[in-house]
C-alpha cells in the first residue's frame, strides 16, 4: 500500500471529511482491519489568510517539506483553493501531487459532461488555475454571477470555515446550482472542500460532483493500486 501525504488544515473540518473518506474507501476495498497509510501535515489556517500570496506559499511549503521527509508516495492539498500554489510546490517537491482538479474533471469525464457549473470560493471561481486546468482536460466551465460569487465566497469563509452549517446558506447554494444549469450546466463542481456540508446529491437532481470525495477517493484508489 502506498503511503498518502495530506496538506491539511484548509480547513481542519473537510480535512476531517477527506480523512474519513479515504480510511472508508480502503476499508470497504480491503476489509479486515485495513485502513490508509497516511502523514497529516496539518498547517495553520490562520498562518494562511493574515499573509500575503508568497507567504502562503511558504506556509504549505513546511506541510509539503513534512511530507517529503516522511516519505510519502504522493500527497494532496486538502482544499481546492490552495491548488493556485500547486506549481509552486511542485517546483520545490519531488514529491508527486495528486491534483484535485485533475481528479475531478475525470469523475465528470466519466459521466459524459461536457459543460460544468462551478461553485467555490471567489479565487476559485475567478482565478485560472482551476478553472484553467478543467479547460485544459475538455471541459466548458460555467460560473454563477457577480452577487452570487460573492454570497458563495462569504458563506465559505465566514460560515462553513468555522464549521457552521445554515438552512437558509443550503437553499441558496442549492438555487445557485439551479440557476447555473439554466444557463447550460450539466452538472455542479462543489470546488470548496466544505460545500459539501451544504449540499448532498440526495436532496437534488442536479448531478453534483463533491470534490472532498472525488479527491479522497481517488487517492485511496492509487494508494492500493
Amino acid at each position: 500500500m502506498k503511503t498518502i501525504g495530506m496538506i491539511g488544515g484548509l480547513s481542519w473540518h473537510s480535512s476531517l471529511q477527506m480523512y474519513e473518506y479515504i480510511n472508508h474507501y480502503v476499508a470497504n476495498a480491503l476489509g479486515e482491519y485495513n485502513c490508509a497509510k497516511m502523514v497529516l501535515a496539518n498547517v495553520n489556517l490562520q498562518d494562511v489568510f493574515i499573509n500575503r500570496k508568497d507567504e502562503q506559499e511558504q506556509v504549505l511549503l513546511e506541510g509539503a517539506r513534512q511530507i517529503e521527509a516522511a516519505g510519502c508516495d504522493f500527497y494532496i492539498i486538502c482544499s481546492n483553493t490552495m491548488h493556485r500554489h500547486a506549481p509552486f510546490l511542485q517546483a520545490h517537491i519531488k514529491t508527486p501531487l495528486l491534483h484535485i482538479a485533475d481528479a475531478t474533471a475525470d469523475a465528470i469525464l466519466a459521466k459524459g459532461i461536457s459543460c460544468i457549473g462551478l461553485m467555490g470560493t471567489r479565487i476559485t471561481m475567478e482565478e485560472d488555475f482551476y478553472r484553467g486546468r478543467l479547460e485544459e482536460k475538455g471541459l466548458e466551465v460555467v460560473t454563477p454571477e457577480e452577487k452570487d460569487r460573492a454570497f458563495i465566497d462569504k458563506v465559505l469563509f465566514e460560515e462553513t470555515g468555522f464549521g457552521i452549517v445554515k438552512e437558509e446558506s443550503s437553499k441558496e447554494f442549492y438555487r445557485i446550482a439551479e440557476k447555473l444549469t439554466a444557463s447550460g450546466a450539466e452538472g455542479v463542481i462543489l470546488g470548496c472542500t466544505e460545500i459539501g456540508m451544504l449540499m448532498q446529491q440526495e436532496h437534488t437532481e442536479i448531478p453534483l460532483f463533491d470534490t472532498t470525495i472525488i479527491h479522497g477517493e481517488t487517492a485511496a484508489k492509487m494508494a492500493i493500486e
